[in-house]
């Protein structure tokens, strides 16, 4: 009667969420337990009392039971132990008391007794609670009625208190989700995401998520792409400005060089000078690596060189040299005409010019090709000999084919064995 009663007050007062589950199914009870015989003294607490159950079904689980102890029975001292398989019902709901959830359990099982040297079968019912201290681990107290088959011969009551440990795949995180469903057993995450926590709201679990701090898009791999223009911003180096065709970055100024390598992403300048514009000290509009004349403002038009004044360009192309009948070498009087020229290749730096050599007609057309050619040297060596680099210098022969004088009087044959000058 005590025992239905004890019984009745647990289920009515307590409900129990601490229970074996598909993701929790093994529990296993260590503890102390005193046993009380009828008409007898009782027992002291005493060691062991273990149990090992199994969930099956529900709120269901089978075990089993054993106890040993001493009891006093007729002022005699008697070795006492049991061995039961039970049946264990879990309530479903849980109540809490003093910060404590506390879990009852009621269960009835059949097994066998010894008491002395007397061995019994009983049958037995019972209850408990389980005073939760985290997910897995409880303080266990109950309280079991035994009933010996053999004429009622020593029924007792044995009370139990212990530690009761659940274990198993679990819910490691405890977000609800068991653990052999959930992708993040570790991390207390979503149900909807598999139990994975989605850190950054973006509707995409963190274990998906290779942006798990910044929310993005589901085509990005949940990262974001703040400009838009297809680039995630993790590879993105222009990040909050969209990108040219096919590109991360824009070219702000249009210099064919995007943002991220452009020096000057907001002025146009050069490809080899990173984007920039080029030293220019002039101010020409040509730049000085480009500029044959750096320090005299020119036009573009002439690589950076004032233009040439129409009266030098006549000069130079009015100019004759003249050689005496087969002589490579220049006449006395023509030295001036070179003085003048080396004086106006100083002074304009930029101009390079052609040197041509020609012949008259007298003698054969190859020795007169070979005779315009020395001539021309001959007039090329006095202007380098004046300071004049030979690089601006182009040296041509052309014989007797570009005859400019009538071949007669001889004074105009003459003036055919000459060497004349052009701009290039």
């Amino acid at each position: 009667m005590r025992l239905a009663l004890a019984l009745t007050f647990f289920l009515s007062v307590f409900t129990s969420a601490y229970s074996q589950t598909p993701e929790n199914p093994w529990s296993f009870d260590v503890g102390v337990n005193s046993v009380t015989i009828k008409d007898e003294d009782g027992s002291k607490l005493s060691v062991p009392t273990l149990s090992l159950s199994r969930y099956v079904f529900g709120n269901f689980s089978l075990g089993l039971n054993f106890s040993e102890n001493n009891v006093e029975v007729s002022n005699k001292d008697l070795y006492y132990y049991s061995l039961d398989g039970i049946i264990k019902y879990d309530i479903s709901n849980q109540t809490e008391l003093l910060g404590v959830n506390i879990n009852p359990y009621i269960f009835a099982g059949y097994g066998a007794s010894k008491i002395g040297d007397e061995n019994f079968s009983n049958t037995s019912i019972g209850g408990g609670l389980n005073f939760e201290l985290s997910k897995n681990i409880a303080i266990n107290a109950g309280i079991t009625y035994k009933s010996i088959d053999e004429n009622n011969a020593y029924n007792h009551l044995q009370h139990v208190v212990g530690v009761k440990f659940n274990f198993g795949k679990g819910d490691s995180d405890g977000d609800g989700v068991p653990d052999k469903k959930d992708h993040c057993p570790d991390v207390p995450g979503l149900a909807e995401l598999n139990g994975c926590p989605d850190s950054d709201g973006d509707g995409i679990a963190d274990d998906k998520d290779e942006c798990p701090m910044n929310p993005g898009m589901g085509s990005n791999s949940g990262c974001p792409d703040s400009d838009g223009d297809g680039f995630e911003d993790r590879v993105d180096p222009c990040p909050n400005m969209a990108g040219i065709k096919n590109g991360p970055c824009p070219d702000s100024d249009g210099d064919g060089l995007t943002d991220d390598i452009d020096n000057c992403p907001n002025e146009k300048g050069s490809k080899d000078n990173n984007g920039c514009k080029l030293d220019d000290i002039d101010g020409d509009g040509v730049p000085n690596i480009e500029d044959l004349c750096p320090n005299e403002k020119g036009d573009p038009m002439f690589s950076g060189c004032p233009q040439v004044p129409l009266s030098l360009n006549d000069f130079i192309n009015n100019t004759e040299i003249y050689f005496d009948f087969d002589s490579s070498e220049s006449k006395a009087s023509e030295t001036e005409k070179v003085d003048n020229l080396i004086r106006l290749l100083n002074q304009y730096m930029h101009i390079n010019i052609s040197i041509n050599g020609h012949a008259s007609f007298e003698g054969e057309s190859i020795y007169n090709k070979l005779l315009s050619d020395r001539r021309a040297n001959s007039v090329k060596l006095m202007i380098e000999n004046g300071g004049i680099d030979s690089m601006r210098l182009n040296v041509n022969g052309f014989g007797e084919d570009q005859q400019k004088y009538p071949n007669t009087p001889p004074s105009e044959r003459a003036k055919n064995r000459r060497v004349q000058f052009n701009i290039d």
